[in-house]
């Protein structure tokens, strides 16, 4: 019966653990990748609320994160005199 060289599986044993190793750290990525997905999507579900509610509270607007003054995008607004 052949063998191998112990030279010879050494090498193999090793490849076969750096394999290993990636495997597992792609597990791991993938399960980070996950969790930051998740999060993303609960912040952007707060974003979209949030949005809701001041849209409520001052109407159609874009806010000027800077100062927290807030544009009116209505057409009626834009044309009045108190809305320049």
């Amino acid at each position: 019966m052949n063998k191998l060289s112990e030279k010879e599986l050494k090498d193999l044993n090793e490849i076969k653990k750096q394999s290993n190793n990636i495997i597992f750290s792609l597990g791991e990525l993938v399960l980070q990748k996950e969790g930051l997905v998740d999060q993303f999507r609960t912040l952007s579900s707060k974003q979209n609320e949030m949005g809701k509610s001041l849209t409520e509270k001052y109407g159609d607007g874009k806010i000027n994160l800077n100062t927290g003054e807030i544009l009116s995008t209505k057409k009626e607004d834009l044309l009045s005199p108190s809305g320049s």
